[in-house]
């Protein structure tokens, strides 16, 4: 083997993290601005160090073995505590510096993500924000681990790893098409919802669970007309007139205001969820991600005053 490509180094981290993320050695050479060939060489040269292989190539791209989902997770956090060291001893001054992964729902992506990153871009230039949008249980588990430096998650609770900041609360509305939602402008009680053919997440989706224990309190029988985890095909399917679905407003403000669908409150109980910020305990500090952080606090806030996302402001 040549003697360049061993050791490992750290540069041979980030290249393998690269294409992690990327799920293709192609993807991941373009995005890096190095050649293909010279990617693969690296990537085979850990392989051999460690005896093992990392990556299974397919045509369509790569997926990682069991023993790179290890490294993956291992070099992140390598990775990561490097980006720190500057902050620890403060050879930067008060410039921002790093990479931060942050996780969101795909409703509160619907309203956060543009305002979080055209912020952060302006503000810290320095900082490369990575989103990833998915499913809140898979966020969970991610910030838990260290995969992601911040989350948004739905009634989280603080624990042993986990730091936890409720942003606002939200509550779920009754969506569908104007003409089917007419004259119910002042609300629906819950237990009337049983009238409504629903589309809704499937199980174990958040979502879905809150709903469903809220129906099993009242004694409401619900009817599910179909299960869809794409928050796309949900609204489509609402505004076709033939089935509804239980949103947050927030999730929808584009289709409300193109008269696409109405939505109208739920009352007797309202269906109601937190939504919170949360930061893995076990890691050392990331003035990135801290400044991050205090960023999304920021916006949220900002959204929930002008009543862009939560629940309005009372008295």
């Amino acid at each position: 083997m040549p003697a360049c490509y061993g050791p490992m180094d750290i540069r041979a981290l980030r290249y393998f993290v690269a294409i992690a993320e990327a799920g293709s050695i192609s993807k991941a050479a373009g995005h890096l601005r190095i050649a293909q060939p010279a990617l693969s060489r690296h990537v085979h040269a850990i392989e051999e160090e460690l005896g093992t292989s990392l990556l299974i190539r397919t045509p369509r791209g790569v997926t990682m073995t069991e023993g790179g989902e290890q490294l993956y997770s291992s070099a992140l956090d390598i990775l990561r505590q490097l980006d720190t060291l500057p902050d620890v001893i403060g050879t930067r001054g008060r410039v921002v510096t790093g990479r931060v992964v942050v996780g969101l729902p795909t409703s509160a992506s619907a309203v956060l993500a543009t305002p979080l990153l055209l912020a952060a871009i302006e503000r810290y230039p320095q900082v490369q924000i990575h989103l990833i949008e998915s499913l809140s249980g898979f966020l969970r588990e991610w910030v838990q681990t260290g995969r992601l430096d911040l989350a948004v998650l739905y009634d989280a609770q603080e624990s042993p790893t986990l730091h936890v900041e409720t942003m606002l609360d939200e509550d779920l509305w009754l969506v569908g098409a104007p003409e089917r939602l007419a004259g119910l402008e002042a609300g629906v009680a819950f237990r009337d919802l049983s009238r409504f053919p629903l589309v809704m997440p499937g199980l174990p989706h958040s979502l879905r669970r809150l709903i469903n224990d809220m129906a099993l309190r009242e004694g409401v029988k619900l009817t599910v007309a179909a299960e869809a985890d794409s928050l796309h095909i949900v609204k489509n399917l609402a505004a076709t007139g033939r089935t509804f679905s239980l949103l947050v407003r927030s999730a929808i403000w584009n289709e409300l205001k193109a008269g696409m669908v109405t939505a109208v409150p739920i009352h007797s109980p309202t269906i109601r969820r937190s939504v919170s910020l949360a930061r893995p305990l076990l890691r050392g500090r990331n003035r990135a991600a801290e400044e991050i952080a205090r960023l999304c606090l920021s916006i949220a806030a900002d959204l929930k005053r002008r009543d862009l996302w939560g629940n309005a402001e009372t008295g």
